[in-house]
């Protein structure tokens, strides 16, 4: 235990030398988690603005056009003289959505004939049409309702029975897990975004732990000890007890700030947090020690983060990727404790429920100590005389 103590104290004293690494540990990981709370303070896609074009000018129109506004994402952008304009509008980024009432609109209603209102959506952005086209299928869909009603209502049919007619099944929809999907996309995307720091922090942080040895140093290390698990473990708990409830923290700062759900257990989520961070340590200090320099060994471990977030299914679902890609999804190393996160926090889901990402940590475990002993051996290799440049 001595000698464990003495290269936890000795890392310490490294890391406070080192300004840079001290700061990427200390806060690199909670100013990321105030940027995405700040980027998704809103909770909400609003404000999106939109191009009427009426051709009609009818009473019909004009209520339908303020039921429109009346809808909480739209904001009037502009009235146009036609379709045409949107595309300008719409290319500087000044409207997202146009309605069209085309003429004899009201005519048409009136009459029990079919009348269209064009909808025109920029879909660059597929986040903002999404939510423009669930809004504007609403309203619309309200409005044909009772167009549909009146119409059976003048062809002679009693109003209970038309309206039954007009509307023959209707929709219940409850969602579960995340109960404001509609209108929250924070719930889902914050976690896999915060992750992605929590393991970046992770493997960065510790990259001079076995680098720093090259050139002499681990000669002294193998003065305090020649015993490979004493080497990894002690280099390793060094790192984990600092960055432990740093991304912890991490992981809490955007629930408080934006009142994300956690309905699991918060000790389940502490203790994964724990196990995650110890394998990346682990995983860090093995690179830079096999790798024998600092830059590369970033290098590697930028290379492993890259794609995480990418496969974890937070931009597109794990069961439409490509086989091998949905392998690779799982096998990953953030992966796991990010799908387990994410049913502990909207799912609530206990120890029974995670399975899979258990066996992957504990796969990811083995392979992480494995060669950080490997790299321990390195150093204590290195260290030996005549071989501290070898």
């Amino acid at each position: 235990m001595k000698a464990f103590r003495q290269i936890v104290l000795r890392e310490w004293r490294s890391l406070s030398k080192e300004a840079g690494v001290a700061m990427l540990l200390l806060a690199g990981p909670l100013v990321f988690a105030l940027v995405v709370g700040a980027v998704y303070s809103p909770k909400k896609v609003t404000g999106l603005p939109i191009t009427i074009v009426d051709q009609d000018s009818s009473a019909l129109s004009r209520d339908l056009i303020r039921s429109l506004l009346a809808t909480e994402p739209f904001v009037l952008g502009y009235y146009a003289e036609s379709p045409e304009q949107f595309r300008y509008l719409s290319a500087e980024g000044r409207s997202h959505i146009c309605f069209v009432f085309p003429r004899h609109f009201e005519r048409d209603i009136k009459a029990g004939r079919g009348a269209k209102v064009a909808v025109l959506v920029d879909a660059s952005n597929l986040l903002a049409a999404n939510i423009a086209v669930t809004a504007a299928g609403t309203v619309l869909a309200s409005y044909s309702i009772g167009a549909e009603i009146q119409s059976l209502e003048r062809r002679g049919m009693a109003p209970s029975i038309a309206g039954r007619a007009a509307v023959p099944v209707i929709q219940e929809t409850r969602t579960l897990f995340n109960p404001a999907f509609n209108s929250n996309y924070a719930n889902f995307m914050v976690l896999g975004l915060v992750a992605v720091s929590v393991q970046l922090v992770s493997l960065l942080g510790p990259i001079q732990a076995g680098a720093r040895e090259f050139g002499g140093g681990s000669a002294e290390l193998q003065g305090l000890s020649r015993n490979l698990f004493v080497i990894a473990a002690a280099k390793s708990a060094a790192y984990v007890a600092i960055l432990w409830p740093v991304c912890w923290l991490t992981m809490h700062v955007p629930q408080w700030w934006l009142g994300l759900p956690v309905k699991g257990s918060e000790w389940l989520l502490a203790a994964l947090t724990l196990w995650f961070v110890t394998n990346m340590v682990m995983l860090s200090i093995a690179i830079s020690a096999l790798s024998k320099d600092a830059l590369l060994a970033s290098e590697v471990c930028a290379v492993i983060t890259m794609p995480n977030f990418l496969i974890s299914g937070f931009t597109w679902p794990v069961f439409a990727m490509p086989g091998g890609l949905a392998a690779a999804a799982y096998l990953l190393p953030m992966n796991p404790f990010v799908f387990a996160v994410r049913k502990i926090a909207l799912m609530g889901a206990g120890v029974g429920d995670l399975t899979p990402e258990l066996l992957l940590l504990v796969g990811w475990s083995a392979l992480a100590g494995t060669l950080a002993l490997a790299g321990a051996y390195v150093l204590r290799r290195d260290g030996e005389p005549g071989k501290a440049h070898a």
